[in-house]
């Protein structure tokens, strides 16, 4: 009987991890997030965006259009959803999974059109379990920056 559970269990956890995972929730507005996030969360934003978060972490400028940036994450997350909003901001979220343990944090960007050739990210990275991620959504905000810059110049 044990024997049958744990195979159950076994199963079902093997499902879950090698499934597509899918962003919890509706799409976030980054107009309506709040100071003093949980220490589970990263914002890199500006108030220009973040209007009621004030001053986050920094968000990324890009001397490209917000067509060619949205286009470089999708290279970079082939499975994020992608949406254009009708002041023009495209916005592109998605989960990530951590390699070992398999947890699944979801990611949300916001590009917003500053010129006809630039615009500006915000991103807003969070865990789904834990009172704490260990600075690993901070992280990966500033991995994917680093990965963008390096698509966009290729």
């Amino acid at each position: 009987m044990i024997r049958s559970i744990l195979a159950c269990a076994t199963l079902l956890l093997c499902a879950a991890c090698a499934s597509a995972p899918k962003p919890a929730g509706s799409w976030v507005s980054f107009a309506a997030l709040e100071p003093g996030l949980p220490t589970n969360r990263y914002l890199a934003c500006n108030p220009a965006i973040c209007e009621a978060a004030g001053n986050t972490g920094n968000a990324l400028d890009f001397a490209y259009p917000a067509t060619d940036v949205a286009a470089a994450l999708v290279r970079l997350q082939p499975d994020a959803e992608q949406r254009e909003l009708p002041n023009g901001d495209i916005q592109l979220r998605y989960v990530a999974v951590t390699p070992i343990a398999r947890f699944r944090d979801d990611v949300d960007v916001l590009i917003r059109p500053t010129g006809a050739d630039a615009s500006q990210v915000a991103i807003y990275s969070r865990s789904r379990i834990g009172l704490s991620d260990l600075g690993k959504n901070k992280s990966r905000v500033e991995t994917l920056a680093k990965q963008l810059e390096a698509e966009l110049a290729s």
